[in-house]
């Protein structure tokens, strides 16, 4: 891989990262800001601060290897299938993140909460088809379930159980707005520390990759580690608004019991992914899922089920539109490169 080349991965890594948190990240303290819980600036300040924290913290962690990166990004079959041309592989993860990038921004532009994680790795099904490394379907598809299956629906039913009990415990007059507020507010930064250690590991790995087909040793991709974690904060910093209305008000008329035990349980979720399964699974997806089970254990009218349906459908849309986007994109440079 020409030096050119592995420059412009990086530098789309960080844009990655940086587009990742305002699209994402912030999303940690939509709930919180819905409510007044705190206010958006200080809301936005506290999630770009353990945003940072939390990527310092997750890509300190982890053994930076090339074979850590294409295991994480589900890349080994297009690794081995572009073996003899490493321009190829280099392009091959430009076109991914270009991919990533688009669904990104048309997503936050539509104001629905979508998947980085779900884009990447649909962008990757469409790379391996084009370079024809067909035995990593099964590897990206199992990926993306299991990322659907730990996050959204464990979230969402978790979410439910949890708000019938805060409910209970709301007649009996054992629960005060005061510290479920409090409670709210330490519950979105645990999803932002969470998000933080999560996604920031994945424009890492595409420098470790790239940086190993250039012939540089893995190691060397760690002086990325604070840009990585800065580009998450500074977007974070920015704030997503148009999603964070989306899953703060457009879903359900949020209360602060609903953002906290939605939160809490997008916390649990993505705690359990990083340090449990070490999975990467999406902030987005887990804590809209939360808001949702969080108003159906109110009541079945209490959620916007249209706005709910859309959400889902932009969901099941993302690997999809992404997987076409790198097929086509891949296709094309295979001819030029």
């Amino acid at each position: 891989m020409s030096p050119l080349l592995l420059a412009l991965v990086a530098l789309l890594a960080l844009v990655l990262a940086y587009v990742n948190g305002f699209h994402d990240a912030s999303n940690a303290v939509s709930t919180t800001i819905s409510t007044r819980a705190l206010s958006e600036r200080a809301a936005l300040g506290l999630a770009a601060l353990l945003n940072l924290l939390g990527a310092l913290l997750g890509l300190l962690a982890v053994t930076v290897t090339a074979d850590w990166a294409l295991r994480l990004l589900g890349l080994t079959h297009v690794a081995e299938a572009t073996a003899g041309d490493a321009d190829l592989l280099g392009w091959a993860l430009v076109v991914m993140t270009l991919a990533t990038l688009a669904w990104e921004i048309l997503t936050w532009w539509l104001g629905m909460p979508s998947s980085t994680w779900h884009a990447f790795f649909g962008a990757a099904m469409g790379t391996s088809l084009a370079v024809g490394a067909h035995e990593a379907w099964p590897v990206v598809i199992g990926m993306l379930l299991g990322a659907t299956l730990l996050g959204p629906l464990l979230g969402s039913v978790l979410s439910f159980a949890v708000m019938r009990v805060v409910l209970a415990l709301g007649r009996s007059e054992r629960v005060r707005i005061g510290p479920i507020r409090f409670a709210q507010t330490v519950s979105a930064g645990a999803v932002a520390t969470a998000h933080g250690m999560s996604d920031a590991r994945l424009p890492l790995a595409l420098v470790v990759i790239a940086c190993a087909t250039a012939g540089i040793p893995a190691a060397s991709a760690t002086v990325m580690l604070l840009p990585v974690a800065l580009a998450v904060a500074a977007g974070t910093l920015v704030g997503g608004h148009r999603i964070i209305r989306t899953l703060g008000r457009r879903l359900t008329s949020l209360s602060s019991a609903q953002g906290m035990v939605a939160e809490s349980t997008a916390a649990a979720m993505l705690g359990l992914a990083v340090v449990g399964f070490d999975m990467p699974i999406s902030t987005s997806h887990t804590l809209g899922a939360s808001v949702v089970g969080a108003g159906a254990a109110i009541g079945r009218r209490h959620v916007r089920w249209t706005v709910a349906g859309q959400m889902i459908l932009t969901w099941l849309l993302t690997p999809l539109a992404t997987a076409v986007m790198a097929l086509v994109a891949v296709i094309i440079l295979r001819d030029l490169v």
